[in-house]
């Protein structure tokens, strides 16, 4: 008889037939337990009616029966197989965290509605908490448009394991530009790519990072011990010369240390002067792009001409003549081979911008990688007039350090030239996103908002953030104290 009944099931009833309104009436009212009494009943004298299984179902949903609810959504199936019956049967199964079971009805249902981007993501999610990686990365890239920060996240780490780098390094970083939340896990993301390198100099910038931005939150992880060691061996002088003991202390005491001889006592607000826009690692590094009483406009060639004086008389050098220059070895007074960056700066100091320009390609062909070679070709550019190739190579140098502040400082005083006022706001408030207790770039916001966008309220808030971080009587804490005054008055 059963065999019969699954050869040719009877014809389905529908809602005509089988009177639902009280049932939807006690649904309305949120009173499921008495409408799954009701379908119950029902369900006895009309076994065959999917719609009675189907309203059950929710109904049981409603009550957070959930495996009931998934039993109930199966038996409907069994008499009409249908997209949507299929894809609530799935999310039954999700909601009882009968994940396999979910996975296969989610497989059926995604196999002729591919475009679900909701249900491609929530099936990717459980294939990777099921160990399915392949598979659930080839769910997420059908959706990718629409996944959250979290999912990028996973996407990032699913690329680790798999050993595809660049690509875990893609979605890590799109984690950031998707949220607004703290980066912690995108940078603990990016330091086990920095791992997998053996890129010894980006990790420990984002262990400094990670530590500086939230203290502490490297103990408990995997990296622990490594993140530690390295710092251990590749700040040993730094430690003895702060007189500290590196063996035995966990990475985030390391850090601490190194990281209390980096914070500046005072911040230099002053007004901007004639010379160099772009100061090099010997200068301060904490130099405004905002001043205080300064609205942003287009400086005119004479202006600049009249700021930056070029004292090196040799004609403009475009990029590629400058890697053509040959290489050649310059020695000191005492014999001893120095190094074309520190050539390059000191020629970058005494105003011959574009002899530092020769000098930093030339440490550029033994090591294209060398961040601060590309940073100087960055300056020298800017000082000669050329903003299209000093904004190229800058974001070189970003490339290769992506958590250097300095670096990041020096973008944004190209993209004040280069970028239209909305574009600049966007790249100082995705910076901000990257170095949240920076005072630098909160005083570039609150000056930006307060004086160029007119949004009053949005620069108060910054500037009271300001004066929360940054250290007691500093000189931008009592700016931008004086900031607030104005805007009460």
């Amino acid at each position: 008889m059963l065999e019969e009944e699954k050869s040719a099931p009877p014809p389905l009833l529908s809602v005509h037939e089988v009177d639902l309104s009280e049932v939807f009436e006690l649904r309305i009212a949120g009173k499921s337990e008495d409408a799954i009494n009701k379908l119950r009943d029902l369900n006895e004298k009309h076994p065959a009616s999917v719609e009675i299984l189907v309203q059950l179902s929710r109904s049981l949903i409603e009550a957070k029966q959930f495996s009931l609810a998934a039993f109930r959504f199966e038996q409907a199936l069994s008499l009409h197989s249908e997209s949507s019956l299929i894809k609530e049967a799935a999310e039954a199964h999700y909601l009882a965290r009968d994940y396999d079971a979910s996975i296969e009805r989610y497989r059926q249902y995604l196999a002729k509605n591919s475009l679900d981007p909701a249900s491609q993501l929530r099936f990717a999610r459980m294939l990777a908490k099921q160990g399915n990686n392949t598979e659930s990365l080839n769910a997420f890239t059908k959706a990718n448009n629409e996944a959250t920060a979290d999912d990028c996240i996973l996407m990032g780490n699913l690329f680790l394991q798999k050993g595809l780098l660049p690509q875990a390094k893609h979605w890590f970083g799109e984690s950031s530009r998707r949220s607004d939340q703290s980066p912690t896990q995108v940078l603990i993301g990016l330091l086990k790519v920095a791992q997998k390198e053996k890129n010894e100099s980006e990790a420990e910038t984002i262990i400094l990072a990670l530590e500086k931005s939230d203290p502490g939150v490297l103990k408990e992880t995997s990296i622990a011990e490594y993140a530690a060691n390295l710092l251990r061996r590749r700040r040993l002088a730094d430690f003895i010369a702060r007189g500290t003991d590196a063996r035995g202390k966990s990475v985030s005491e390391l850090a601490s240390v190194l990281l209390a001889g980096k914070t500046p006592s005072s911040f230099n607000i002053s007004p901007v002067t004639s010379g160099s826009k772009l100061p090099p690692r010997t200068q301060n590094p904490h130099s405004n792009l905002f001043q205080p009483n300064e609205v942003k406009e287009k400086k005119t060639s004479s202006t600049q001409s009249e700021e930056s004086p070029l004292t090196d008389e040799r004609p403009k050098m475009s990029l590629a003549d400058a890697f053509a220059a040959p290489i050649g070895e310059v020695k000191n007074v005492d014999g001893a081979s120095e190094s074309s960056l520190d050539l390059g700066e000191q020629a970058y100091l005494d105003g011959s911008y574009t002899s530092a320009l020769l000098h930093a390609r030339d440490a550029l062909k033994i090591n294209s990688e060398d961040a601060m070679a590309w940073k100087l070709c960055s300056q020298a550019h800017f000082q000669l007039g050329e903003t299209s190739e000093a904004e190229m190579t800058i974001l070189e140098a970003i490339r290769h350090q992506p958590f250097d502040l300095d670096m990041r400082m020096d973008y944004l005083r190209i993209a004040r030239e280069t970028l239209s006022g909305k574009r600049y706001l966007q790249e100082l408030e995705k910076v901000r996103d990257l170095f949240p207790e920076s005072t630098e770039i909160l005083w570039e916001l609150a000056r930006r908002y307060h004086v160029v966008e007119n949004m009053p309220v949005t620069a108060a808030v910054l500037y009271r953030k300001i004066i929360q971080i940054a250290p007691r009587k500093s000189s931008i804490a009592d700016q931008a104290e004086m900031e607030l005054i104005k805007l009460r008055k």
